[in-house]
């Protein structure tokens, strides 16, 4: 069965401990959801149907979390190559991850954790920490906050915001020193000491040179079925993620039971990405056997680019 949603185009959602995504604008969306037409498992169905469809709509609600799981590692991701851009520019900048050491991040309450690396190990760096590349980076202008008006009133891409600037005031870029993870600039160290930084090299090739690694343990009771799943995705180049604007979802693990029905459930299909290329959505399928219960059937959950998935039953 189809149905129309009213859906925000980003969506105001909490998870992934303590991160947001909101927006006020909006657009209607036809879904296909078969739990608002339980009858097409009358073949199979028995006893309390609608309470055995609990469990699929509790899953749902719980998939929510990896749009903000997505969203935040995306802008982890932009945040390690803007780096230098954005301390060139004096653009303030925030990441609801906190650095562990040793090349680990994570939100407050644990529920994701970012791994970094270069080459063959971890980096033992804050590779979102200027000082890190650059000792001693400052960045001053003789028309008193020209760079930050630029970088806040023209928009575009850093490079492009820092020529604006540099092109209405004397922008002086001076360091002190090499931070651990100056190799990973593509720069050269005169090129560094001269103020001639070229952002954009720069962006590539921190984009190309550190990898990421990804991982989401959601734990939560979404009506009366408790969910466990693991999020874990390989070490991959920042670029490969930023330049399409995706993070792999790729599952680990998952559990899902509801108790007041028994059921439990077994994926046969997960091909799961987000994408943030201006709408924060998900890309993929999820199948699933519904197990236990008054009758065993069959889940579909496809996400055509969007939050909302079409949801298809089918018994089994």
């Amino acid at each position: 069965m189809r149905s129309r949603l009213l859906l925000p185009v980003l969506a105001s959602l909490a998870g992934c401990g303590g991160a947001s995504a909101s927006g006020s604008a909006s657009v209607t969306v036809s879904v296909h959801d078969d739990l608002l037409a339980p009858n097409v498992l009358g073949s199979c169905a028995t006893g309390d149907v609608a309470a055995n469809l609990a469990i699929v709509s509790d899953l749902r609600d719980s998939y929510h979390e990896m749009i903000v799981c997505g969203g935040l590692s995306l802008q982890f991701n932009n945040s390690i190559q803007s780096v230098i851009a954005n301390a060139v520019l004096q653009k303030a900048t925030g990441n609801g991850m906190v650095y562990q050491g040793n090349g680990v991040y994570a939100t407050p309450n644990g529920v994701m954790m970012i791994k970094v690396s270069a080459g063959t190990g971890p980096l033992d760096f804050n590779v979102l920490d200027p000082q890190s590349y650059l000792v001693g980076l400052t960045v001053t202008a003789n028309a008193g906050g020209m760079i930050g008006g630029a970088a806040s009133g023209g928009g575009g891409s850093p490079w492009q915001m820092l020529g604006r600037a540099a092109a209405h005031a004397d922008v002086k870029i001076s360091v002190q020193g090499q931070g651990p993870g100056f190799q990973l600039l593509g720069i050269s160290w005169q090129d560094a000491l001269s103020g001639k930084l070229d952002l954009k090299k720069i962006e590539h090739s921190l984009g190309s040179l550190i990898k990421v690694e990804n991982r989401v343990a959601v734990n939560n009771q979404h009506g009366t079925t408790t969910i466990n799943y693991i999020l874990q995705s390989p070490p991959t180049p920042v670029i490969d993620m930023t330049g399409p604007k995706k993070v792999p979802m790729t599952l680990s693990s998952i559990q899902a039971t509801n108790a007041a029905t028994g059921q439990t459930i077994k994926i046969t299909k997960w091909t799961m990405d987000f994408k943030g290329d201006g709408g924060t959505v998900l890309d993929g399928t999820i199948g699933m056997d519904i197990d236990g219960g008054a009758f065993p059937y069959h889940v579909e959950m496809v996400y055509p680019h969007r939050k909302e998935p079409d949801i298809t039953l089918s018994c089994r």
